[in-house]
Parts: structure tokens; C-alpha cells; sequence
């Protein structure tokens, strides 16, 4: 064979190899896939408070391209209405929650979708801030009940997507109880 040949076989083969790496360890860089390739699939399900549940998974997805909520498949998120002890998620690892959503709560006066998508929250690796400011999400029902903002704020919704960088491969929180505060 020619030097050519050669040439262009050895390059073939070292960009197989490399193409083979790639989809087996998965990209390099965050920079080398835009965050909707990268993001990680988090299935939930919805027993109760469902319409909220759905909104609230599109706000997130919306906040933090680096997971993508979607009802169904094997659920790791599950939300429960319940009445009595209060709104709470149980974190089981990142991404995977058992929530419960206090009818009491709602009736009391504070947003269902505030709720639901702080206990989801929760769910996605972040904490409680009992700040009582209201443009924090994860402030729970320390911002009171005027408080309607469904929204995480800049802070949270990049932890969230820090937590989710690189697919998954990210850290998994310790899990512990949150109850509405």
C-alpha cells in the first residue's frame, strides 16, 4: 500500500476510535453539546394536584436546560395529594422524590403550583431557604401566602442545572425530609 493509503486509513480508524469513545463515555465538555442534548430525563407521575404537576414540570424545564421533566415512563418523581402533615418531598437521590401536597395548604390559601413546584424542587437537589423572600422558590411558605411566584430564581434554577451537568453523571444529594416551612 501507498503512504497515501495508509495515511488515510490510520485517520479513518483514529476517527472511528474517537467517534466509538465519544457515544460510549459521552462528550468531553458541556461546551461540546447544547444543554438540551445533554439534559436528563426525569419521569414523574401525578396522583394528585396533576394539572399543577404539569405546569410545574414545564417551568423547570423552561428554568434548567440540563433536565427535562416528562409525565410518565418509570416515574421517580411521584406527587400525592394528601390531607394533614403539612406539604413535604422525601428525596430519594437526585432527581427521585416521593411528594406529598397538603390540601391543607391550598385551602389555607398559598399557590398549589407554588407548592408543587417547590416540592419538586426538592426533588432536583435543593434545599429549603426559609428566607421569606418570594422570588425564592425554594423560600417554601416562609414568603406567605400572598406569594403566588411559581418561578425559581436565577440562583436556584443554575444549581439545579449544575446539579444535572453531564447528564447522569451528576452528584446525588444526601436525601432527608422537607416539609413545607
Amino acid at each position: 500500500m501507498t503512504k497515501r493509503v495508509l495515511r488515510l486509513l490510520s485517520g479513518a480508524l483514529f476517527t472511528t476510535i474517537a467517534l466509538v469513545g465519544t457515544a460510549l463515555v459521552g462528550p468531553a465538555s458541556a461546551s461540546a453539546a447544547p444543554p438540551s442534548a445533554l439534559a436528563r430525563t426525569v419521569y414523574y407521575s401525578a396522583s394528585g394536584y396533576s394539572a399543577e404537576a404539569d405546569q410545574a414540570a414545564q417551568i423547570w424545564n423552561s428554568s434548567a436546560p440540563n433536565v427535562r421533566m416528562v409525565r410518565g415512563g418509570s416515574a421517580t418523581i411521584r406527587i400525592y395529594a394528601t390531607t394533614g402533615g403539612g406539604s413535604r418531598a422525601y428525596p430519594c437521590g437526585l432527581g427521585c422524590a416521593t411528594i406529598y401536597i397538603d390540601s391543607r395548604d391550598v385551602a389555607a390559601g398559598n399557590s398549589a403550583l407554588r407548592i408543587v413546584t417547590h416540592e419538586i424542587g426538592h426533588g432536583l437537589g435543593l434545599p429549603d431557604t426559609y428566607n421569606g423572600i418570594c422570588s425564592y422558590l425554594m423560600s417554601g411558605g416562609s414568603a406567605g401566602t400572598s406569594c403566588r411566584n411559581p418561578y425559581p430564581n436565577a440562583q436556584e434554577a443554575n444549581r439545579v442545572n449544575q446539579l444535572f451537568a453531564g447528564g447522569y453523571s451528576a452528584p446525588v444529594p444526601a436525601a432527608g425530609v422537607y416539609a413545607r416551612g
